[in-house]
């Protein structure tokens, strides 16, 4: 969520970025004759990772409702491009490198270029971080878009036409305002997060080859985005919570995650006592999607798999450290929040992603136990499914 680098150097490079906000500046004094006109090119920009790219999909879903005739492109990082693949409300995906912000001013001004030769009417800036969203705003500006709407968040408001004020809400009621000074209006905050026959197929047969048919797990993931490792609950917490409810449920325990995630996943698996799988790296997005649809409980960290599982409408436990439950929390989907509310949390605000001065270092995770998300998983498996052997006394 928080790009690389915050200096001014970082965001267009001394002389470079002078230069790029005078040229932004003079195109945006030019009027456009027709801006009052409904869009038939439409640019919707999101940089931000692959939670934050979901939440924005009600919005995307609102714009494709009230402009159906309009091309509707977004441009995403390909880090989070495999949110929006076979979501039908998009035409096109523009992809960028992560590190767009911090790249060379070459790099950027090619991006810019890019955009401005598919001549957009509208530009929709729906971001988190004041980094990305300044970046984005002085984007669509040295693209040429006419109409540019967003948040009043990033260094470059003045850039945008209209902005809406900057609330602490749930980032879906953000993104709908946002959208919502084009005249979009929603049909809901569900999440759109498609998942194909090639999907299911890949998730039923990384199962069957582990004899998990029929089988519904229990899915953790105990990872979660690079720069804010601070929302990480530890290995051991989630082995416990594993051991546990492998017991009390006789359930199947698949711990996921991406490549990066591997490492971790296998730490929580060879800590528990009950024998889970890892499926970290091995399997796609999409896939994860498949697993989380037919998991009987997921318990996760503030995470993009935390999104993804709304969407598919698991049940889900999150352990929230430094996040803002009615910011960040699930929509769409039975769950529990678990949280120690310390006086100085949430501290992970709207544009804000301080470090924690604690020592020791975020003691609003540290003072989460197991047995208290042991608690709220029964609370919420009790609600949904019945203890495997129960009749016997298990």
């Amino acid at each position: 969520m928080e790009p690389d680098g915050r200096s001014e150097r970082d965001e267009w490079g001394s002389f470079g970025k002078h230069a790029a906000l005078a040229l932004a500046y003079r195109l945006t004094a030019r009027r456009s004759s027709n801006a009052m006109d409904p869009p038939r090119r439409i640019l919707v920009v999101d940089l931000d990772n692959i939670g934050d790219v979901l939440l924005a999909t009600p919005a995307i879903r609102a714009l494709r409702r009230c402009f159906p005739e309009a091309v509707l492109d977004v441009l995403v990082t390909d880090y989070a491009v495999h949110v929006l693949r076979g979501n039908s409300h998009v035409d096109g995906i523009i992809t960028c490198d992560k590190g767009i912000v911090a790249a060379s001013l070459w790099e950027r001004a090619t991006l810019a270029w890019r955009i401005r030769r598919r001549q957009y009417d509208l530009g929709v800036v729906l971001e988190a971080h004041w980094g990305y969203a300044g970046f984005a705003e002085l984007l669509l500006a040295l693209a040429g878009v006419p109409i540019r709407i967003g948040r009043d968040l990033g260094k470059h408001r003045e850039l945008l036409t209209a902005a809406v004020p900057v609330c602490q809400q749930h980032w879906i009621d953000t993104h709908l305002e946002v959208v919502a000074l084009a005249g979009a209006k929603p049909d809901g905050d569900d999440l759109d997060f498609p998942i194909s026959t090639d999907d299911e197929t890949e998730a039923a047969d990384w199962c069957r080859e582990r004899g998990l048919t029929g089988s519904a797990p229990i899915v953790i993931f105990p990872g979660g985005n690079q720069h804010l490792i601070s929302r990480r609950w530890g290995a051991e917490g989630f082995a416990a919570v594993g051991d546990s409810l492998a017991r009390s449920w006789r359930a199947p325990v698949v711990v996921i995650g991406g490549p990066a995630d591997a490492a971790l996943a296998e730490t929580v698996v060879a800590r528990m006592s009950i024998p889970a799988l890892s499926a970290a790296g091995a399997l796609s997005l999409g896939a994860t999607g498949a697993l989380l649809r037919r998991c009987r409980l997921f318990i996760t960290n503030d995470s993009g798999p935390l999104h993804i599982a709304a969407a598919v409408r698991a049940p889900i436990v999150v352990i929230l450290g430094p996040s803002d439950p009615l910011v960040f929390g699930p929509r769409g989907t039975l769950h529990e929040i678990v949280r120690v509310p310390l006086p100085c949390s949430p501290c992970i605000r709207v544009g804000d992603f301080p470090d924690c001065p604690i020592i020791p270092r975020e003691l609003c995770l540290k003072e989460v136990t197991p047995s208290m998300v042991v608690d709220a998983a029964e609370r919420l498996l009790a609600r949904t499914a019945r203890p495997m052997g129960a009749a016997r006394g298990d």
